[in-house]
């Protein structure tokens, strides 16, 4: 049951795009502080191209992101 209300909130604050709603669910999970700038858009877009459940259209804006910053996603090439 609580893998499942985590998959919710997550997959929730990642479609926002919300830096503040992010923020607010990695903290209540987590228990950590997300970095600053640039490497916090970096780590939402490879944990938006890793998370299967969300739909593969938004995936794959997130692996375009990446492409253009330089960065590799965590979809295992399946985007």
């Amino acid at each position: 049951m609580k893998i499942e209300q985590f998959v919710k909130e997550r997959d929730e604050a990642l479609l926002s795009l919300d830096e503040q709603k992010i923020r607010a669910m990695i903290k209540q999970w987590n228990g950590i502080e997300m970095p600053q700038g640039q490497l916090f858009w970096a780590v939402v877009h490879k944990a938006i191209t890793g998370a299967v459940s969300l739909p593969i259209e938004f995936r794959k804006q997130s692996k375009a992101w990446l492409r253009q910053h330089g960065l590799k996603s965590c979809d295992g090439g399946e985007l």
